[in-house]
């Protein structure tokens, strides 16, 4: 059955049947290092891993649109944020060694983690011999590398930051007009009903890996321009007492505006911890209430934070 007809079919097919059919899927997929940068070779076999670092960071793109040529959506394409030279690399390049992954965009964004690319990209980091090892992820991105640890929870990953996921879903991707044929399915299991479906069936986030969400929201909006509010911090992550941190910025720049770069690079670094049902309920009130614009992450500074220093104790505190 071709992979845009189960696309449709997921409101209708539970999670527990969907994803097991997902994890024997091949899917083009590339890990190149980006700090130090070691361009891939021509013939396309793995380039040797430089290792400069006790730690690496492994950054996973979201969804690429490409509707003018379609045919991108089948190759493995990183994006900007993920270069040698964008914010989020120089950012972290001081304490990281940083690699890129990019996969093609042409099944459910479910089959993803369990590529033989993805775990075999991790695997190289943890035979590597890395005491750290955190995954970077944007919007789908996010989703990724959260069934990756949930999946693999002895990969060696210690852990993940997720930016602007859409963790519930975004209602955008119920959108049936204009979308490249190559990528519908992708974008289909995108929609909430099978990313709920998919949420609620997951297995708990290991407690040995720290998790932390990064919530993305305009000024006066439950939303960041695609994914809204409760769907970044989703109640199932909310149980689990999985931190959040709450920054002003739209969906699109939040892997490269300097403020939203920082928070990032500042959660990569530093011991997260897992909240009471009391700290969730805190930043319940602030993410959710009338006070959240005032309590967003406008500029780098880690002491100009009032989400944080309202709740009273830091996620980042060891």
């Amino acid at each position: 059955m071709a992979f845009e007809a189960w696309a449709f079919m997921l409101p209708t097919i539970t999670a527990t049947v969907f994803l097991p059919f997902l994890q024997v899927m091949e899917l083009p997929t590339e890990v190149v290092q980006v700090a130090p940068h070691v361009r891939p070779e021509a013939d396309g076999k793995p380039t040797e891993l430089k290792k400069t670092k006790d730690k690496a960071a492994f950054l996973v793109h979201g969804l690429m649109l490409h509707p003018i040529r379609p045919v991108k959506a089948t190759l493995p394409d990183p994006h900007e944020w993920q270069q040698p030279r964008s914010n989020l690399v120089k950012n972290l390049a001081d304490d990281f060694d940083i690699f890129s992954f990019g996969y093609a965009q042409t099944t459910p964004l479910d089959a993803v983690a369990s590529t033989p690319g993805m775990r075999n990209g991790v695997a190289r980091l943890k035979e590597a011999g890395y005491k750290e090892i955190v995954l970077i992820g944007h919007s789908a991105g996010g989703l990724i590398i959260r069934q990756f640890v949930e999946r693999f929870p002895d990969a060696g990953v210690t852990k993940v930051v997720q930016v602007a996921a859409p963790n519930y879903g975004s209602d955008l991707a119920t959108i049936n007009v204009g979308l490249p044929k190559p990528q519908v399915s992708f974008i289909k299991s995108l929609a909430p009903t099978p990313r709920t479906l998919v949420a609620d069936a997951s297995e708990k986030i290991p407690e040995k890996i720290d998790f932390c969400v990064v919530v993305c929201k305009l000024w006066g909006v439950q939303t960041d321009s695609l994914v809204v509010l409760d769907s970044q911090w989703s109640k199932d992550l909310q149980k689990q007492g999985v931190p959040a941190v709450l920054v002003a910025i739209n969906h699109f720049d939040a892997m490269k505006a300097p403020h939203a770069v920082s928070t990032i690079g500042e959660l990569a670094r530093e011991k997260l911890v897992r909240w009471n049902p009391e700290q969730v309920e805190s930043c319940r009130t602030i993410l959710f209430g009338k006070d959240a614009d005032d309590a967003a992450v406008k500029n780098p500074r880690a002491k100009d934070r009032p989400l944080l220093r309202t709740i009273g104790k830091k996620i980042l505190d060891r």
